[in-house]
């Protein structure tokens, strides 16, 4: 039985916004599909999901008619939100000042607040794959070369990077 990813586009929403808040009021069913998509693609290389092939934004079993289960759901979900929430402090800019005459505005975000974020996503990421490990359900052995990049160039730890 198949499961169509865009189902699960209102959860997405829901675990990247604020309750209330529309921080990507300009996205689209598609857009949000794509890191649905992306999401359960990067489930099945850090070994979570095993069993299941996606198409088009359906999920289906390699063999036999076995549902893909609501938990499995739950953390493509998560996996998009780490990956919307990563991109979205690419544009966040830490100190910003505008001045026209005698007016001044300066607005100031903390990046140590920012990278607390990120590091609570990562830790609870780390935290689903040591479980899954305990539970002998699926292997704990994975590479992220390209998310330690990222947060590397992010949080300006990239003097082995020639730039």
């Amino acid at each position: 039985m198949a499961i169509d990813l865009g189902e699960l586009i209102p959860n997405l929403v829901g675990e990247v916004n604020p309750p209330g808040g529309n921080m990507f009021p300009n996205a689209t069913d598609d857009d949000w599909l794509v890191r649905l998509q992306n999401a359960f693609w990067e489930t099945v290389l850090d070994g979570i999901v095993s069993g299941y092939t996606e198409s088009d934004g359906e999920v289906t079993p390699d063999s036999g008619t076995t549902e893909f289960p609501r938990d499995l759901q739950q953390l493509v979900i998560f996996y998009a939100g780490i990956s919307i929430i990563r991109n979205k402090m690419h544009d966040v800019k830490a100190k910003f000042r505008a001045k026209a005459g005698p007016v001044e505005y300066e607005t100031e975000q903390a990046a140590t607040i920012l990278k607390a974020v990120m590091d609570e996503l990562v830790r609870r990421r780390n935290i689903i794959l040591n479980r899954l490990a305990d539970l002998g359900r699926a292997d704990s052995f994975y590479i992220d070369m390209v998310l330690e990049r990222s947060d590397s160039l992010i949080y300006g730890d990239s003097i082995w990077v020639n730039y």
